[in-house]
């Protein structure tokens, strides 16, 4: 007799919800699916309504929608909250249309369904969701991070520079100066760099 492994789920943590259906229904299966996952639905609203703004009021852990079709005012709305306070969002939609999908993607929409949901899928789909959006938000910190020393490199250029002209020295002598006055006071280079363009700047003028 064979007996045949089950895998499990690790159990959930507990998040807030906030849900988004087309028409408020305090019994809807997936309101139900929820809360049998041990979730705390913030609050619920239509698809009419502001999200980006009741998101940055309750600061849910994740934001799931079920709706017939996503249009352009919910898209907006997602892009807002992609902007001021990012979190998972999961859609479920009944209609398939691929653009929209790819704009959904865009605003920051981890996991996009059609046809609907599985109760027992939910908690796999929730687990996906919180994922993808760690992955993105990631990927995102790391793009922030190459633009910042993208634009500080360019700052120490400049002001080696100011340094190379006023003293009459080397690019690399005027590196060194740069890098010593940071390590003396504390302070990170492009610091430096900065304060040393903004009196320069001020001394031309």
């Amino acid at each position: 007799m064979t007996t045949k492994k089950i895998m499990r789920l690790k159990p959930q943590q507990a998040l807030s919800v906030l849900l988004v259906e087309d028409v408020i229904d305090k019994y809807s299966e997936l309101k139900m699916a929820i809360l049998k996952l041990n979730h705390h639905i913030s609050d619920t609203l239509n698809c009419g309504e502001k999200l980006a703004k009741k998101c940055a009021q309750i600061m849910p852990k994740i934001l799931i929608i079920h709706t017939n079709s996503v249009d352009s005012y919910l898209l907006k709305e997602l892009a807002k909250i992609d902007q001021l306070s990012p979190l998972p969002v999961i859609i479920f939609a009944t209609q398939e249309t691929p653009s929209l999908i790819q704009s959904a993607v865009k605003v920051g929409v981890s996991t996009y369904i059609i046809n609907g949901f599985e109760t027992q899928r939910l908690a796999s789909v929730i687990t996906v969701a919180q994922e993808r959006f760690k992955d993105r938000q990631l990927l995102r910190n790391e793009l922030q991070q190459t633009k910042i020393q993208l634009a500080n490199r360019k700052i120490v250029e400049r002001a080696k520079g100011f340094v190379m002209q006023q003293k009459n020295i080397s690019e690399q002598e005027a590196f060194n100066m740069l890098r010593k006055i940071a390590m003396n006071n504390g302070h990170s280079l492009a610091t430096v760099a900065k304060n040393v363009i903004e009196v320069s700047e001020l001394l031309h003028e």
